[in-house]
């Protein structure tokens, strides 16, 4: 994974433009972030995490997005939108906090939306994995992405993610079928379209304070209007090739994260040797529900 790139977008979705500003002014909503987490050398009087996991709350209490459309319009184009929980509203590097990057707006709202046509899925059911993974009996390997039974990446499905092996999240499972849940869980892996981050530089601010989302679930009720519950699977719209989350929509979901260390995913990504130890793990749980709104107020 790029994090240079992936930061670069988290301090644009915190305040967007104003480079040098404190803090910024948008960010109501709820949510929450807690669950299991070790940092080696993360050493912070009684609350240090060091080796050994303890319980982590983010409590977050600033909730924001941005979104970064494509260049390209119409079928192709991947509008990518990044939704971040921290903290505070504070500069980045004096925060905590959580980053979703939708790597395609457009495949996730086909997800959440759940239209067939002719008894069949209408979005992306399963997405692709790093070749890096693949085996003599599996050489293109592949994930369930979109799961509308809502039973799928309960087990994190490590070997579908940062470690190597055959994927086995779901494959028993039909796309949502015959079991159709309220809301659809989208498969969080770092090589798929919705790609999570932690930073810890509040917490941790002296050792290794930044993590991947190596698998797990998230799981929209809202995604900007994408989602047609009301209506049977079959007659629901087509989600148009250009779909964006505008400012004012709703985003609200919950999600199990399965925290890694970034460089076992480079690893897996580029065929490298993977470190001997982890230096960041465990899993979080939470939820959030806020409005889109532009960060671009500066405050003391």
């Amino acid at each position: 994974m790029d994090h240079a790139g992936v930061k670069l977008g988290l301090s644009f979705a915190v305040c967007g433009a104003l480079a040098a500003c404190a803090g910024c002014s948008v960010g109501p909503g709820s949510g929450s972030t807690t669950g299991p987490l070790f940092v080696v050398s993360c050493d912070k009087g009684d609350s240090g995490y060091g080796v050994a996991p303890a319980l982590f709350d983010l409590a977050p209490t600033f909730f924001t997005g941005s979104q970064v459309d494509d260049v390209m319009r119409g079928p192709g184009a991947m509008n990518k939108l990044y939704i971040e929980l921290a903290s505070s509203g504070l500069l980045q590097r004096y925060t905590d906090g959580l980053e979703f990057l939708v790597q395609n707006s457009y495949e996730v709202a086909r997800c959440v939306r759940g239209r067939t046509v002719n008894g069949q899925p209408d979005y992306l059911v399963n997405a692709p994995l790093p070749l890096t993974l693949a085996t003599a009996t599996n050489p293109t390997p592949t994930t369930l992405w979109c799961d509308w039974t809502g039973m799928a990446f309960s087990d994190g499905g490590a070997s579908d993610a940062a470690t190597p092996g055959a994927p086995d999240a779901g494959t028993s499972l039909d796309g949502g079928m015959s079991m159709p849940a309220a809301a659809p869980r989208i498969h969080l892996t770092p090589y798929t379209d919705i790609r999570t981050s932690l930073w810890l530089f509040h917490t941790c601010p002296d050792a290794n304070n930044v993590g991947s989302g190596i698998d797990g679930w998230i799981q929209f009720q809202s995604f900007g209007g994408a989602e047609e519950t009301d209506l049977p699977s079959d007659q629901r719209d087509a989600v148009l090739p250009d779909f964006v989350i505008n400012y004012g929509d709703r985003l609200r979901a919950s999600f199990h994260v399965v925290i890694g260390d970034p460089r076992f995913v480079t690893a897996v990504q580029y065929g490298t040797t993977p470190p001997t130890a982890p230096l960041i793990g465990g899993a979080l749980d939470g939820y959030f529900d806020f409005d889109l709104a532009r960060a671009t107020q500066p405050f003391p």
